[in-house]
Order: C-alpha cells, then sequence, then structure tokens
C-alpha cells in the first residue's frame, strides 16, 4: 500500500486537489446563490414595509386636510373642519379606506406603528358610534368642534411611521408578531378621555340637537 501510494502521490494529490476544488467551487457558488436569494426575499419585505407606512402617512395627510366653513370660531381662528367629516357618507367612506388600509397593511407596520393605529381606530369606532344616529348635514359642525382631534392624531400616525424611515428602513428585522399590538387598555383609556369627542361631548350634543334652519 505504501509504495502504490508513492508511486501514485502526483496523480493521488491531483484527484484530491481536483475534489477540494470542486467542493470550495459548489460551496462558493451555493453560499452566494443562498445570499442572493436572502437579498431578493429581503428586497420584497422591505417593499411591503415602505408601502405599508407610507400608505400609513397617506392616511394621517387625509385627516388633516381641512375645509373652511365661513367666519370665525370662539378662538377667533378661522373656522374649519376635517375634509372627512363634511357627510356622513364621505365619512364613512373615508373610515372603510382606513380599515382597509390598515388591515391590509397591519403586518409590516413596526409595533409602534401598530399600536397608533389601533388606538386611532379606537377612536374612530367610538365616533362613528355616537354619530351613528346623526343626519349627515350634521357632521361638519361636529367635524368644527373636534377638529384638532384629526390633527393630533394624524400627527401621532406621521410621526409613527417616519420613525420607521429615520430609525428602522435598513435594518433587516421584522417587528414581532407576538409583541401586543395596542396599548395598554389604561393608557387608551386615558388618552380617549382626553380627546375632544370625550371631553367636549357636551359640545357635540349641542351641535347635534340643533334644528336646521
Amino acid at each position: 500500500m505504501e509504495i502504490f501510494l508513492q508511486e501514485n502521490a502526483s496523480a493521488i494529490f491531483g484527484l484530491l486537489g481536483a475534489f477540494l476544488g470542486g467542493l470550495l467551487s459548489f460551496t462558493a457558488t451555493w453560499v452566494m446563490k443562498n445570499r442572493e436569494y436572502t437579498l431578493r426575499v429581503w428586497d420584497r419585505l422591505l417593499e411591503r414595509r415602505i408601502k405599508a407606512h407610507e400608505n400609513l402617512i397617506s392616511i394621517a395627510l387625509d385627516m388633516r386636510v381641512m375645509v373652511t366653513l365661513g367666519g370665525e370660531n370662539m378662538d377667533g381662528e378661522v373656522a374649519r373642519a376635517p375634509q372627512v367629516m363634511i357627510s356622513k357618507e364621505e365619512f364613512e367612506k373615508w373610515f372603510r379606506r382606513f380599515a382597509l388600509l390598515t388591515k391590509e397593511n397591519s403586518t409590516w407596520l413596526t409595533t409602534k406603528a401598530r399600536r397608533e393605529v389601533n388606538f386611532v381606530q379606537d377612536y374612530l369606532v367610538t365616533l362613528h358610534t355616537n354619530l351613528s344616529s346623526a343626519q349627515s348635514d350634521k357632521y361638519l359642525s361636529v367635524g368644527q368642534v373636534i377638529r384638532q382631534d384629526f390633527v393630533d392624531l394624524s400627527l401621532t400616525l406621521e410621526k409613527a411611521s417616519y420613525d420607521y424611515f429615520e430609525n428602522e428602513i435598513s435594518k433587516r428585522k421584522l417587528s414581532k408578531l407576538s409583541e401586543w399590538h395596542k396599548y395598554p387598555r389604561q393608557n387608551t383609556e386615558s388618552r380617549l378621555s382626553n380627546m375632544l369627542l370625550i371631553s367636549d361631548w357636551k359640545k357635540v350634543q349641542e351641535v347635534l340637537s340643533e334644528k336646521n334652519g
């Protein structure tokens, strides 16, 4: 055996070298293809996350579009109301859009953004429920009372979205779906109680009870 190895050492080493070279080439190719696949997957995930946060910004901007009502309010400012509150039909149409977009994009949002979306949804559900029996022509007047709510909620949604672009977009990391997607109940109730819809509810009721003409 020893003589055989001595006589055929060059051939054996040649075969061994060819085998190791082939193995290294295969390994390098596999690593590169695996890396390319991983990058393609993350590119797709990144596109979805970017789109989700862009959609959230779009919703936030919708909430800040105002229509003027003519004259001034009690604070001496131009009387305004959210455009989405121009009528019952317009509000419900926008509310459906909000629900659809947030449902479709919820998985791809950061935990912070999801919690903010769920808080806004709690607010809108409360508003929708309280106005369920109101006439369409009352919505704009109610919108004037709660205008600042829409501005504040819009800003928090926008801030949560921009926080992703500023701090997390470069990280190859998805939010943990196991993390609770809502703020603690006490926090939610406390924030809702400070919104004009709740704190100024008597004023909203006065608007709803006013007779037309």
